[in-house]
C-alpha cells in the first residue's frame, strides 16, 4: 500500500491483542519493542490505520504519542503516526 500521504512515515504498524490480553501492558511493551527496532535501523516513523469509530485503540494509541495524519479519501478509517525516536510513555 504506497499511499503519499504516509510517505513521512514509511513503516507500518499493525497489531491485534485479544480482549483477554489487554490491559496488561502487553500492547505497550509490543510497540516499544517496534519502536526500538526501527530507530535503529534507521526508520525514523511509523503509520498505522485505526477505525474512526474504535474509539478505545484510538485512545491507547494517543497516549503513546501516536497523532492523527491527514489521508486523503480515507473514508472510515483514522491514520496516525509518530516518531521511532521519542521513547514509549
Amino acid at each position: 500500500m504506497v499511499v503519499p500521504d504516509l510517505a513521512a512515515y514509511p513503516a507500518h504498524l499493525h497489531i491485534d491483542l485479544l480482549p483477554s490480553h489487554q490491559g496488561a501492558g502487553l500492547g505497550r511493551a509490543l510497540i516499544a519493542t517496534l519502536l526500538g527496532a526501527l530507530h535503529e535501523r534507521g526508520v525514523g516513523a511509523v503509520h498505522l490505520g485505526v477505525a474512526t469509530g474504535n474509539v478505545g485503540a484510538v485512545a491507547f494509541y494517543e497516549r503513546l504519542g501516536f497523532h492523527p495524519i491527514a489521508v486523503a479519501g480515507a473514508r472510515g478509517a483514522l491514520y496516525l503516526g509518530r516518531s521511532t525516536s521519542d521513547p514509549v510513555r
